[in-house]
């Protein structure tokens, strides 16, 4: 990890991957840091099968193909993507080198930083339950990412929440079956046609329901209830609510306003070398969309290139700079 980055950006989403893109646009040498094993950011945890119209050139897309469209931007400039790590601390060295400290007791080098890791970082409430550690990261998931490996599948949907009921719904169609475990005798954090519409599907509604064992010889196969049914299930995906760490922001030796990092338009922190973008910034009239992100990613990198050479141009056009490609 000796190896030193121009801009190292802290967040693998939609803002990050995209800042990731605009840097090394502008030859800088990036890297990206993220806490997930995977990149994509909450909209693959909680947009994945959703339509999303707020961002500009999409009449809707869904989050999935979104995040996979950032990703392949960002491919096209090779960044370095360092996965499953938490930033725990900053150290300034003399000379401004920025080291950053990861929960896996590595250290990355960088020039300046673009923090783009929105609100803390977050993991799905396990489903612990009697052979769950045999199908974890295989046959159990924790968002819907890609609805082509559920066709004609049996799937089991255990959730309390209007998510379960989205999943449900877009898997109707997809999957050969769909059962919806709710342990409770309610749904949560729904609207009544919400109900209404999983009511009048396909969807096998099961309350007062909860999965007590898992089963499979090498593959799930099925999942025993606690009233002893069994249910034949292929995939299981689980949304029971969120264990969310609050930010480290302030224990990076940044300035903090709930939470957040204020900045002013050009996206600085109070640390030299430091720039925010996304969910993470905070600043007047401030919006909380993915298009926003898109826009301060921009921001920063730009700030961040000022940071470096004084001489730099204040931003770059894409438009000149692939007309050959």
């Amino acid at each position: 990890m000796e190896e030193l980055y121009d801009v190292t950006v802290i967040g693998g989403g939609t803002t990050g991957l995209y800042a990731a893109f605009y840097s090394g646009m502008r030859d800088l040498k990036t890297k990206v840091i993220e806490y997930q094993p995977q990149v994509g950011g909450k909209v693959s945890f909680f947009y994945p099968e959703k339509e999303i119209y707020d961002v500009g050139g999409f009449p809707g897309i869904t989050g999935e193909e979104l995040v996979a469209n950032v990703k392949e931007q960002a491919e096209m400039i090779d960044p370095a993507f360092v996965t499953g790590v938490k930033v725990t601390s900053f150290e300034k060295k003399e000379g401004g080198t920025l080291l950053l400290a990861t929960d896996d007791g590595q250290t990355h080098h960088t020039k300046t930083v673009i923090v783009a890791s929105g609100l803390g970082t977050f993991d799905m409430q396990p489903l612990e339950v009697k052979g769950s550690e045999h199908y974890d990261g295989k046959q159990i998931h924790y968002t819907i990412q890609n609805l082509e490996q559920y066709r004609g599948r049996k799937v089991a949907v255990v959730s309390q929440n209007r998510v379960g009921i989205d999943w449900s719904l877009a898997l109707e169609g997809v999957a050969d079956e769909v059962h919806l475990l709710n342990r409770g005798d309610e749904f949560k954090a729904v609207y009544e046609q919400d109900v209404e519409k999983v009511e009048a599907s396909s969807v096998h509604i099961h309350k007062n329901k909860k999965i007590e064992e898992l089963r499979g010889k090498d593959d799930l196969k099925e999942a025993v209830l606690q009233d002893g049914s069994v249910l034949e299930v292929d995939h299981i995906l689980v949304y029971e609510g969120l264990q969310i760490d609050k930010s480290l922001y302030d224990a990076w030796g940044l300035e903090t306003d709930k939470g957040r990092i204020p900045v002013s338009t050009d996206m600085c922190a109070s640390m030299e070398g430091v720039f925010v973008a996304g969910d993470a910034a905070v600043y007047p009239a401030k919006t909380m969309l993915i298009a926003s992100g898109f826009n301060e990613a921009m921001a920063a990198v730009n700030s961040a290139a000022k940071y470096l050479d004084p001489k730099a141009k204040s931003q770059v056009y894409s438009t000149v700079i692939y007309k050959h490609k």
